[in-house]
């Protein structure tokens, strides 16, 4: 018992049927896409900072294709949030006895995505969907404070998400389930995440490239164990 115990130091880390994988490996890459894509077209928001932002914001949301964009924007963010849900489930199955670190981070990153997509852009949906709403100097006060709250929403949503990448670094040095670097590219992440304000413009850009590369290593997977496991066997399929 002892040296069979030695031989797999690893066996509270048991490894998840790799078949499981595909279709969240799917919906993590799409996530991650949407989320790197929605993500740089709400960057162009204009600053809130300076005595000249209530100018910027009210020239801003009067082009009808900067409210098309906005609207477009929150389209992408919610459906990344919803797929990455979905995703996340199978990346919890990794993390083995951390998987309830991974499954709160995301979850708390999922939450307060959505609603920087929502408060960062709903100012404009309003604006391109009402016959009564117009942005003028004192509506575009309420559009600073909507812009403000997403930007928060976005240093809170980052903070869950280095819940789960500093899991999944651990993770990956304590096991084979997760390769080690996109454990330490995740470790990266969530360093630069704990900047907060000042960081979190980008870290959901560098956070869109590692659900890309963990959802392509959940498809490998996947794909991987089909190949082992081979076609079922004539007699098999004859009995079934």
């Amino acid at each position: 018992m002892a040296s069979q115990s030695a031989q797999t130091p690893y066996a509270s880390h048991p490894e998840p049927a790799p078949h499981r994988d595909l279709w969240p490996g799917i919906a993590g890459l799409v996530a991650g896409v949407l989320l790197i894509v929605g993500h740089i077209l709400w960057l162009n928001t204009p600053d809130t900072d300076g005595r000249g932002a209530l100018g910027e914001v009210v020239s801003f949301y009067r082009k009808d294709s900067n409210q098309a964009l906005a609207e477009t924007s929150a389209l992408l963010l919610l459906a990344a949030g919803l797929l990455f849900m979905f995703f996340l489930v199978a990346l919890s199955r990794l993390a083995g006895n951390r998987s309830h670190l991974v499954l709160v981070g995301g979850t708390v990153f999922t939450a307060f995505l959505l609603l920087a997509a929502i408060a960062g852009n709903v100012f404009a949906i309003t604006l391109n969907t009402s016959d009564v709403f117009r942005v003028g100097p004192q509506t575009a006060l309420i559009a600073i404070l909507l812009l403000d709250v997403a930007y928060a929403a976005e240093i809170a949503a980052m903070a869950g998400a280095a819940v789960l990448l500093f899991a999944v670094w651990r993770v990956a040095r304590e096991s084979r389930a997760v390769p080690g670097w996109l454990g330490w590219f995740g470790f990266v992440v969530a360093v630069l995440s704990l900047a907060g304000p000042f960081s979190a413009w980008a870290t959901p850009l560098l956070l869109g490239l590692w659900i890309v590369a963990a959802g392509v290593v959940l498809i490998l997977n996947a794909r991987v164990a089909q190949r082992d496991e081979g076609p079922e066997p004539a007699t098999a399929r004859g009995t079934a």
